[in-house]
């Protein structure tokens, strides 16, 4: 309202103090919206169905790439059909998927990749980038809420995004952790018990 009725009456400082106010502003409400979905994440009940793990994660990529980075070198291997909540899953999907993109933008030849494997009766799945990375002595507090390796002028978020990925895959049966260097990317693994023959 200060910027719609009085913007041309305002000296800069005014400006940059009423810019300021509207951007915290903007951060609370993504913070508390994170925090809501987290917080209802326990509650909901799990609708198990049979889930085209290669089919949503490509979808998600084609919806992300209208609004980033098109220079990325995308990786997709073959990902197999897994069962859980639909609309879960794909949140873990869009919060790996975006974080991988958000921190390799700023990378000369940005590249992911998104591979799964088998191991002890569970899929794993994993998304790969060569982007900022993060130091390694640091990896238990990512999944942790508002634990941030990265600061807010840097990258964008809330330090919600790994928590919820957390807590839907423990939901579902499975476990997260990560692998990165400083500098030279970072991997980001969940898994989910194998689908029933």
């Amino acid at each position: 309202m200060l910027e719609e009725d009085y913007g041309n009456k305002l000296d800069d400082e005014a400006k940059r103090i009423t810019s300021v106010i509207k951007g915290n502003t903007l951060k609370m409400g993504n913070l508390i919206d994170d925090l809501l979905a987290f917080s209802r994440m326990g509650r909901l009940e799990i609708a198990n169905t049979a889930i085209d793990t290669y089919g949503m994660v490509t979808e998600i990529i084609a919806d992300l790439c209208q609004n980033t980075n098109p220079a990325i070198a995308w990786n997709i291997h073959s990902l197999p059909a897994t069962n859980g909540d639909i609309s879960m899953i794909r949140q873990v999907w869009i919060n790996l998927i975006s974080n991988a993109v958000k921190y390799s933008r700023n990378t000369p030849g940005p590249r992911i990749e998104i591979s799964s494997f088998v191991q002890d009766e569970q899929l794993v799945f994993f998304i790969k980038d060569n982007g900022i990375g993060f130091d390694e002595k640091y990896r238990d507090k990512l999944f942790k809420v508002f634990q941030r390796l990265h600061s807010a002028d840097e990258f964008e978020g809330t330090g919600v995004g790994l928590a919820l990925i957390e807590k839907i895959v423990s939901r579902h049966g499975g476990k997260v952790w990560a692998e990165g260097k400083q500098e030279e990317g970072a991997c980001f693994y969940f898994s989910l018990p194998a689908r029933n023959k």
